[in-house]
């Protein structure tokens, strides 16, 4: 039996080669998809990578400013040990010295009533009250100088640690405020922290801690540990300046933001009533943003 063989019509083979054509480009597209988001995926495992290492390095830095933290707490306790053993000796100084007044008080009474034959003791015995009184005064004297030392060693230590702190949260709000943003309707770009510009004629300077802005606005972000309502009027005041020393931004709409960890009391209203956004540090260095209304936020 001869072999059947299949013949086609002239006019199909136009639209054979056609479609042939049509699958061709098709493969090609799916595998330019295909390329696409294999390096999509190569992205994103990149960006992965260096979130991973961004947080492995605050938990070491954060754990290495603990680990000052806790050495500066046990300085801070010797030196209270030290004093409460040094304010324990004047106690008893003390007691001793009023007991020996006790006696000298006696010891007068006493020689008054033999004043006219014991007139030199009654007068040795009233030089050893003065200088009795004189080692007390003395004594006070150096207790309150140890307290006030002691006052003004804490207060240092106090401020070596929050300005520590000040700078951790810079840094977690710098790589996380772009996201808090995000979820507030604001699509933000980070521009850098700690933005310094200054007046080279005039004593006047700014510093921005973190700075965030579109095609729309700009918002430098001012970063605080403890935020205080001096704090909220100074970062008024200086926004003042904002235009002058970024003029890079003069074409956009300006606003302020303020983060903290702790806001004393009234200082976040307060900073709202004055058109500025408030951010707050909640547990686990999560950020959030309080609740806001566009066309109250101030415009500088």
């Amino acid at each position: 039996m001869e072999d059947e063989k299949i013949t086609l019509a002239e006019p199909e083979l136009p639209q054979l080669r056609q479609t042939v054509l049509e699958n061709t480009r098709r493969i090609s597209r799916n595998e330019q998809m295909i390329d696409q988001m294999r390096k999509k995926e190569v992205e994103e495992e990149r960006k992965r990578r260096e979130r991973d290492e961004f947080w492995e390095n605050v938990r070491r830095e954060h754990a290495l400013a603990q680990q000052e933290h806790d050495r500066d707490m046990r300085e801070i306790r010797e030196s209270l040990k030290r004093t409460q053993k040094l304010s324990e000796e004047n106690a008893e100084g003390l007691k001793e010295i009023r007991k020996l007044s006790k006696e000298t008080h006696e010891l007068v009474k006493e020689s008054s009533k033999l004043v006219k034959e014991n007139s030199e003791l009654v007068k040795e015995n009233s030089e050893i009250v003065k200088k009795n009184s004189e080692i007390v005064k003395e004594n006070s004297e150096l207790m309150k100088k140890q307290v006030e030392e002691t006052k003004k060693t804490f207060r240092e230590m106090s401020i070596q640690f929050m300005g520590r702190t000040g700078h951790i949260v810079e840094g977690l709000l710098s790589s996380s405020a772009e996201k808090v943003f995000q979820e507030a309707g604001f699509d933000l770009y980070n521009h850098g922290k700690n933005l310094i510009r200054k007046f080279k004629s005039e004593n006047k300077q700014m510093e921005v801690d973190v700075l965030l802005s579109n095609d729309e606005f700009a918002v430098p972000i001012e970063v605080k540990t403890n935020c205080t309502k001096a704090d909220v009027h100074k970062i008024l005041h200086q926004m003042g300046l904002f235009r002058d020393l970024f003029p890079e931004y003069a074409d956009k709409e300006v606003i302020a933001a303020v983060a903290a960890i702790n806001y004393e009391n009234g200082v976040d209203d307060l900073a709202r009533d004055e058109g500025l956004l408030v951010i707050r540090v909640n547990s686990d260095d999560i950020f959030s943003l309080d609740p806001f209304d566009r066309e109250a936020l101030r415009r500088f």
